[in-house]
């Protein structure tokens, strides 16, 4: 074991990571996020909303990032519903609720669209070095609501 931090000090360690990882991407920070993964595309692996709906090596995932972080201007996120779980002292999982919002930037045009996600994500982070390094994420789109159907009142026997 590599520290001594209670359970609650962990916790907010993961929780930290997890904005710190946001901040960068709005900062456009590409070391910092970066640094934030685990450095090993044999380890790491992504899923995201977006394409290429493949699992994505560490090398594949920070490609994506720095081409979506780099054509979103004003980025804007907000977590809720963080939950953050420890499967022991160096393995821990968040999920949570994220928007994101923000203009996408079509530079060969010169124009802008806004940009707005709502998504479920996952992260599993592994104590590794005094920090917590995110090893697998996966990010997913809220399903559809089916539309609901009104039940008619009052009906009578097909006998009648």
């Amino acid at each position: 074991m590599g520290h001594q931090w209670t359970e609650e000090q962990l916790k907010r360690h993961v929780k930290n990571a997890i904005y710190r990882v946001f901040d960068a991407a709005k900062s456009r920070d590409f070391g910092i996020l970066a640094s934030m993964h685990y450095p090993n595309d044999e380890l790491f692996s992504k899923f995201d909303f977006s394409a290429p709906f493949k699992r994505q090596t560490y090398s594949q995932a920070l490609m994506h990032e720095e081409v979506a972080y780099s054509n979103i201007s004003d980025f804007n996120y907000k977590i809720d519903d963080l939950r953050i779980d420890l499967l022991s002292q160096e393995v821990a999982i968040a999920t949570f609720h994220l928007e994101t919002g923000g203009l996408f930037v079509n530079d060969y045009r010169f124009e802008g669209s806004p940009a707005r996600t709502s998504l479920r994500a996952s992260m599993v982070f592994l104590w590794k070095d005094d920090q917590w390094l995110i090893v697998h994420e996966h990010f997913s789109s809220f399903p559809e609501e089916p539309a609901k159907t009104k039940q008619p009142t009052g009906l009578k026997s097909a006998r009648t």
